[in-house]
């Protein structure tokens, strides 16, 4: 009897990590706002969607942008864009400090970062990307 219930507790020892590592996996995948469902922005999978942020003119685009990053980026950049689990270092990102190449990265995705056409609108996109330039950039001092 003993030998049973060592038996299970042993195999439930190996199947509780590798269920944990899989809800964790999927947290950080749902979390990037890549490609699944065709989400709008400020909606997730268990809040009621959320007024979507257009672009503005001067401070409020700044933002609508930080907002944009903050809801779609950040999970995987790091606050601010300062590195994070999957995400580069925008901070420190010579990529980052080209708005066409943030505006191509941002809508076609590549690498680990998945594709945001389709879930972003191409005003969206320009406002994150702007707020990547202009706020997270490497600037020359």
């Amino acid at each position: 009897m003993r030998a049973a219930r060592l038996n299970r507790l042993l195999g439930a020892r190996r199947i509780v990590p590798a269920v944990a590592a899989l809800i964790l996996l999927g947290v950080c995948a749902t979390g990037c706002g890549g490609g699944g469902g065709g989400k709008a922005t400020g909606e997730s999978a268990t809040s009621e969607p959320t007024a979507t942020t257009a672009t503005k003119p001067g401070g409020a685009q700044a933002a609508s942008g930080a907002k944009l990053f903050s809801d779609n980026c950040e999970t995987c950049h790091g606050f601010e864009g300062a590195g994070g689990h999957v995400g580069p270092n925008l901070q420190k990102s010579s990529v980052a400090e080209n708005l066409a190449r943030v505006e191509k990265q941002v809508s076609n995705g590549g690498g680990a970062m998945p594709p945001f056409a389709g879930v972003l609108s191409d005003k969206e996109i320009e406002t994150v990307a702007h707020y990547v330039v202009d706020q997270l950039a490497p600037k020359d001092d």
